[in-house]
């Protein structure tokens, strides 16, 4: 039976982590214990019956043959068509209702409280597509570096975690979105470097290393595992930087939901391994003439390298260029 580590646990959970890094040379060949994974479904806990969405193709987890090809250059406007076709519908059956509902009908206006329940619930279907379309291109194109080891199973240990990071993140966001974007019942939906310096310095700060060692207990990580993280880091990535954010950026609650699905689905194919030149869906045309565009390979590395790290953009590759921490890509060639 799957229990919540304690803290005495965790910390030593985080130490035999660590001491994988630092044996480069067997890394390869230590992974953690997965045996949740062998259960049929129905000999499964809750949780683990949840943690189920995150498993790809069995393909995934076994080594394959080197591929001798080059990946493939995935059409980045296949993902903005998706996206698109995704992300919308929530906002248009928002927009539909104050239109078509007349105005002086007591439910014309949505409570707020109705709002957060129908945008949970939206992110959450966006989420399950998002990671379905992930595991399709995980078959379909194979992984990096597969030829040497395969994708990573959530642990025994961190399946409960795993789950309530899932759930703290999706409940987080929507909340999040309509407190930071001010929302407003009366108005319907309009339908026309911290980053990256954040995440350098929980790598080389050894006392927030401590923190964020646990999302590098995996190598090979799985999309919904981009979500798995300590306590801290969860409190920093899924409430602080959003609110800083909200500082800079002004967003209305309509835009925050655009923002965040595409956030996780930038977060989500960076921890997929889909072999394939898959770049950044915005900003791809206007960094890629100066080779700082991002695509799922860069981030891939990045945990291949654990706390000595390279490759911290999550977004971009500007910062990375600029400071000397940029890896090459070992099978995108570059076009």
């Amino acid at each position: 039976m799957t229990t919540t580590l304690t803290k005495t646990e965790t910390a030593a959970f985080i130490n035999e982590i660590e001491a994988i890094y630092e044996e480069p040379s067997i890394a390869y060949k230590l992974r953690a214990t997965s045996t949740w994974v062998t259960k049929s479904f129905k000999e499964r806990t809750v949780l683990e019956r949840l943690a189920s969405i995150d498993l790809a193709s069995r393909k995934c987890y076994q080594v394959q043959p080197k591929n001798p090809n080059p990946p493939p250059i995935h059409n980045i406007w296949l993902e903005r068509l998706w996206l698109t076709c995704t992300i919308s519908p929530a906002l248009i059956i928002q927009a539909l209702w104050y239109h078509f509902v007349p105005k002086d009908n007591y439910y014309h206006t949505w409570h707020p409280l109705f709002a957060f329940v129908f945008y949970f619930l939206a992110f959450f279907i966006f989420t399950l597509q998002l990671v379905g379309r992930a595991h399709y291109y995980m078959k379909y194109y194979g992984t990096f570096d597969e030829d040497n080891r395969p994708r990573d199973y959530v642990p025994d240990k961190l399946v409960p975690r795993f789950i309530i990071s899932v759930l703290i993140y999706l409940l987080a966001r929507t909340a999040g979105g309509l407190i930071l974007g001010g929302y407003d019942r009366n108005e319907p939906p309009s339908l026309g470097h911290t980053i990256s310096c954040y995440h350098r310095t929980v790598h080389t700060v050894p006392f927030l290393w401590k923190f964020h060692s646990l999302h590098h207990c995996t190598k090979h990580p799985t999309p919904i595992q981009s979500i798995l993280a300590g306590d801290i880091q969860e409190l920093i990535e899924i409430f602080l930087i959003p609110l800083i954010t909200s500082f800079v950026f002004h967003l209305t609650t309509h835009e925050f939901w655009i923002v965040q699905c595409i956030l996780i689905y930038i977060e989500a194919g960076g921890h997929s391994g889909i072999r394939a030149y898959l770049p950044h869906v915005i900003l791809y045309e206007v960094l890629q003439p100066f080779g700082m565009e991002l695509c799922v390979e860069d981030h891939d590395i990045h945990h291949r390298y654990g706390k000595s790290g390279m490759n911290y953009g999550k977004q971009t590759r500007i910062f990375d260029r600029l400071f000397g921490t940029l890896c090459e890509r070992v099978e995108c060639v570059q076009k």
